[in-house]
This record gives structure tokens, C-alpha cells and sequence, in this order.
């Protein structure tokens, strides 16, 4: 059975009205990835409008000193409109070497100023990005892809680097342009006439292909989005690459995101040298009939017509400038858009906090919780329970069955649908998150370092720390000695894949981390499922010296890491099923005794 496609809907028509509607609302948009110094602006401004009058007269004084020396005449004169200026010809050459100068010095000042503002920006936009970003709510930032967050910062940034750039250079040469074109007023009206008329009606004519413009690179900022994502991708699946290797469908998947890449490329890099070079061959062609009415009119200063010849030159040169600059925005404004939809989705979802300062924890708990992801899939419901400082709880339960989502809400990263995380009877969201990040700690199933030095992944941009501090936290966490045995000690370089450390002492150091401002709550999700015999050993023993120092929260699979457990909690369904004494869990627990007995029987 064939499906007939659907019907092509017709393109909305548009006017001027709406077209300047759709404009000013995309100008409110991005504005603010033009603001910059006021001071520059007026620079730019004022500069460009010298440089063009003073290019103005640099041809004006060229055309009229090359008109005496091809008469044989000692003094030359300059006419512009009713008044006439004579000189010697030496006076007339040291006049237009001068204006020479100073338009070479004002056209750096105009290169000088848009790289400025574009160098500012680019700073700006950073940290504007960089700040949304950190402070929006968890589960935006975990609904992000890998890779799109690094795209943004990059390619997006500079690409509305190069929109400023482009801004700033279009409206130099736009204000030189309309200087030109009063100087060509002042020396000769159809002339003037005819290059208003021409160089307006070329900008027009070749806006449909802009539109053709923009629409590619919107296609090119999306692709380059996806493509990226998958590069992180690569980097971060390196290894099982290398273990499984990198099979033709593999390969096939990313040539697929190349070429998906390519044809928006290929078509925007075409068009964005295309109408320039179109630009320019219809402007020479417009030239040659602006010279032709300009000559059937008549005149009689052989001079003032030279001066009209370079100044067309020179405008229809701008003018095409001006064409290239309105391109290049067009091109780049795609990207400002989706970096503008990024800032404002971050914007628009921060994390929540409180005002409270966190009280000394007494007990803690959740109180009737529940949670459903986007989409519809709830993972916690009905979620009670209190426990108190000091105790050590477990927490098991099948695979998908809701403990990390409650790990999530025990460390703030989530909020609850239904129901409250509470301390103290109180519930979380009325304290203060710094308050809280201080005094609950985390750590992973896997460990993540930075690069940088040993101190450096314990301390983790706490300056408040001092060294003793960090000291502390690594013998709390057993990896004193073995980093003292390390050449550099505390400063030896690690990192994601950095050869100084192996898997036990990384997540030895992130324990580290954890401890080393005295949290008052730590949660571990299965701290030592990755760890050697040695190695997880010595978290036990870490654990263990804890205990009753703090409340901790302990996700766990193995008897021998629950052992040490208070109580364990059993979740199954997004539901505590059970919450006792691992002794009494072991008889009337179906799930926790099944658990017991697989550790058990590996063990033998």
C-alpha cells in the first residue's frame, strides 16, 4: 500500500510590516550579544564617519592633482560644489599624504575596535553561559547530551564572536559609505543619484539569497550540535572501543554524523563567497552604466568627473563590504539563537534554594515521596522513612529499582514531585544549598577526577581548606601513605587518564574529597563494586572508623560493605519494601537473603 506524502503547505506571505515585526523581536533577542563598551561605540562611530570624508578627499585631491599634472599646471584646483580651493601643487601633495595617514590610522583604529568589543563579548558570553549553566537545576543539565554543553562554549561562542566582528565591520563600512556618498553629492548630484539608486537596489536584489543563507546555517548550528555530542562520545568510549573495536557500523554511525555536517557546510561556505563575488560583478557592471549617464549628462571639470570615477569606485567597494558583513551575520545568527535558547532554558530552570540556615542534623528523612521523570516513568512513590544521626544505613534493591533517584533526592539534585526530603522535621528546600553542600557529602559509584595534583581532586576548589585539612581527609580515607610513597607526593598529577593512580586509589581520593569538610551526612553509591581485594578493604576500614561520627548512607550489593550497616533499607518498585537490622532483613527478607547467599557463594 503506497501513503501519499503530505500536502506541501504554501510559505506564509510576508510584508514589510511583518518582516520589520520579526526583525525588532530577533534585535530584542539578541542585543545583548552586542553590548559593549559605549565608549567604543562612539569611537567606532565617529571614526568610521572621519575616515570616509577624509577618504573622500584623499580622492577627491588625487583626482584633481593627477588633472593639473596631465595640463602641465602648477596650481591645482579643487571644487567642491560652490567653492573652489587653489594651491601649488607641492601643497596639494602634502595635503593629501596627510589625509593619506590619517586615514590609514583611523582605518587600525576601526580594525582595532570590532576585535575588541568581539574579544569582550566572547568573555562575556562565556561567563554568562558558564554561570547559567552551573547554577541551573540537575535535571536539565543531566537531560543534556554529552558534548552539547562543551559545543555551546565553543563553536557557538565563536561564532558569535565573528557575528561581532561582522556587526562592527558593517557598520564602519556603512558609515563610510554614506560619507562617501555626501562627498559624491557635494561634487556631483547624478552622479550621487545614480549610486544611491544602484548600490540600494543591489542590496535588495540579493537578500533572497541571505535568507538562503541563514536557513543553511540554522541546519549547519543543529548538526554541529549532534556532532559534537558524538565526538565526547568517542573520547569517553575510547577504551571499550579498544576492547571491542571499532567495527564497520561503528565507523559507518560516525560517517553518518560527517556527512550530515557536510552538505549544510558545503552549501553555507557557498553561499557565504557567493554573493559577495555576485555582489561584486554586478557592482562593476552598475559602475560602467553609472560613468556612462554620468558622462551623456555632461560636465565641464575634467577633475571633479575623476573624483566622481574613484569615489564610485570606492563606495561600490563598501558597498560590497557592506554585503559581506550582512552575509556573515547572517550566517552566524543560527548559531546566537540556539546559544540564546540554551542560556534562557538554564535561566529559566534554577536550582532551588532556600534562605534557612542549615541547622545541626539530628535525623533526617523523606516523607511520603514520590517522583516521575519526563516522559511519565515514575521511579519513587509513597517513600517514607527517619533515621538519625549517627547511624549507618544501607541501601539495596534490584537494578531500575529506584536508588539512585532516591540517592538524587538525599543530595538536593532533584526535588520531589510529592511529599519532602525532611531534617530535623523541616523540610530540605527551606535551608540554604550552600549550607547543605558543606555538610552532605558524595561519593560515587565512579570516581571522576580532575586534572591537576592530588591535593588539588581533594581539595576540589574549596580554597577554605588548608593543607592540614586535606591531609586529614586522605588518612580518614586510607591513601596517606600510599600517596607519601609517590615521588611527588601530594602534587604527582592525576587525572580521568592520567597512569599515577588505578582504580582503588582514585575512589580512595574522592572519599578523600568527600571528608575533608567534615560532613556531617555522607552518601556512597556502591563505593567499592569496582575496587580490589586491598582496596576495599581499606574503605571498610575507612567506613568502619566513621561510623558514628556521621550519618551514612551506604548503596550496596555486597554483604561484606553492608556488614557494617545499622539497618538497610530495601527498595524494589520505587518502594521501600523493607527497613531493619541486616540480621533481621536475612529471615524475612526474600531479596536481601538472595543477595546474601550469591556474596556468600562467590566468596567461596
Amino acid at each position: 500500500m503506497t501513503v501519499a506524502p503530505p500536502a506541501r503547505q504554501p510559505r506564509p506571505r510576508t510584508n514589510p510590516v511583518t518582516v520589520l515585526r520579526r526583525a525588532t523581536a530577533a534585535w530584542r533577542r539578541l542585543s545583548p550579544f552586542f553590548r559593549t563598551s559605549p565608549t567604543q561605540m562612539l569611537l567606532l562611530v565617529i571614526g568610521s564617519v572621519i575616515a570616509g570624508f577624509a577618504e573622500a578627499a584623499l580622492l577627491g585631491l588625487v583626482a584633481a592633482i593627477a588633472g593639473a599634472l596631465s595640463q602641465g599646471q602648477t596650481e591645482v584646483a579643487v571644487h567642491v560644489g560652490p567653492v573652489s580651493l587653489h594651491a601649488s601643487g607641492g601643497v596639494m601633495l602634502g595635503a593629501a599624504a596627510a589625509l593619506a595617514v590619517t586615514r590609514g590610522a583611523l582605518q587600525l583604529l576601526l580594525a582595532y575596535l570590532p576585535a575588541s568589543m568581539s574579544a569582550r563579548a566572547v568573555a562575556s558570553l562565556r561567563r554568562r553561559l558558564f554561570d547559567a549553566f552551573t547554577v541551573s537545576a540537575w535535571p536539565v543539565k543531566a537531560a543534556e547530551r554529552d558534548g552539547q554543553f562543551q559545543s555551546l562554549m565553543s563553536t557557538h561562542i565563536n561564532s558569535s564572536s565573528q557575528a561581532i566582528i561582522s556587526l562592527g565591520n558593517g557598520l564602519s563600512v556603512l558609515l563610510v559609505f554614506f560619507s562617501l556618498l555626501v562627498s559624491a553629492f557635494a561634487l556631483n548630484l547624478p552622479a550621487a543619484v545614480v549610486l544611491t539608486v544602484a548600490s540600494v537596489g543591489l542590496f535588495l536584489g540579493l537578500r533572497p539569497l541571505a535568507g538562503r543563507l541563514r536557513r543553511q546555517a540554522s541546519k549547519l548550528s543543529a548538526e554541529n550540535i549532534e556532532y559534537s555530542k558524538a565526538v565526547q562520545e568517542v573520547v569517553l568510549m575510547a577504551e571499550e572501543t579498544e576492547v571491542f573495536g571499532a567495527t564497520r557500523t561503528y565507523r559507518d554511525g560516525f560517517y553518518t554524523l560527517i556527512d550530515a555536517v557536510r552538505q549544510p557546510m558545503l552549501r553555507t561556505r557557498f553561499l557565504s563567497s557567493a554573493v559577495p563575488t555576485l555582489y561584486q560583478s554586478i557592482a562593476l557592471l552598475m559602475l560602467v552604466v553609472a560613468l556612462a549617464v554620468v558622462s551623456l549628462m555632461g560636465t565641464e571639470r575634467i577633475a571633479t568627473l575623476g573624483g566622481v570615477v574613484l569615489i564610485l569606485v570606492r563606495a561600490l567597494t563598501y558597498g560590497q563590504q557592506i554585503q559581506t558583513a550582512m552575509t556573515n551575520l547572517d550566517e552566524r545568527i543560527p548559531f546566537m539563537h540556539r546559544l540564546a535558547d540554551a542560556i534562557e532554558n538554564y535561566v529559566s530552570h534554577p536550582r532551588q534554594d532556600g534562605e534557612q540556615p542549615l541547622p545541626v542534623i539530628e535525623w533526617f528523612g523523606l516523607r511520603d515521596v514520590g517522583y516521575t521523570y519526563p516522559g511519565g516513568r515514575e521511579v519513587l512513590r509513597g517513600v517514607s522513612f527517619t533515621v538519625a544521626m549517627g547511624e549507618a544505613i544501607g541501601v539495596v534493591g534490584p537494578s531500575g529499582a529506584g536508588k539512585s533517584s532516591l540517592v538524587q533526592m538525599l543530595l538536593r539534585l532533584r526535588d520531589p514531585a510529592h511529599g519532602s526530603v525532611q531534617v530535623n522535621g523541616r523540610d530540605v528546600r527551606e535551608f540554604r544549598r550552600d549550607d547543605w553542600q558543606r555538610r552532605v557529602a558524595y561519593v560515587p559509584q565512579t570516581p571522576q577526577l580532575i586534572w591537576g595534583t592530588v591535593a588539588d581532586n581533594i581539595r576540589y576548589h574549596r580554597p577554605h581548606l588548608s593543607d592540614a585539612d586535606v591531609e586529614a581527609a586522605a588518612r580518614r580515607a586510607r591513601i596517606h601513605d600510599e600517596i607519601m610513597s609517590w615521588p611527588d607526593g601530594y602534587d604527582t598529577v592525576v587525572g580521568q587518564r592520567a597512569a599515577a593512580v588505578s582504580g582503588g586509589q582514585s575512589q580512595r581520593i574522592c572519599l578523600a574529597r568527600a571528608l575533608a569538610d567534615q560532613p556531617e551526612v555522607l552518601i556512597l553509591d556502591e563505593p567499592t563494586s569496582a575496587l580490589d581485594v586491598r582496596s576495599e578493604a581499606l574503605v571498610h576500614e575507612s567506613l568502619g572508623q566513621l561510623k558514628g561520627e556521621m550519618l551514612i548512607f551506604l548503596v550496596a550489593h555486597r554483604l561484606t560493605t553492608l556488614s557494617f550497616c545499622d539497618r538497610v533499607m530495601v527498595v524494589v518498585d520505587g518502594q521501600i519494601e523493607d527497613f531493619d537490622a541486616p540480621d533481621h532483613l536475612l529471615a524475612t527478607n526474600g531479596f536481601f537473603r538472595e543477595i546474601t547467599e550469591i556474596t556468600r557463594s562467590r566468596s567461596n
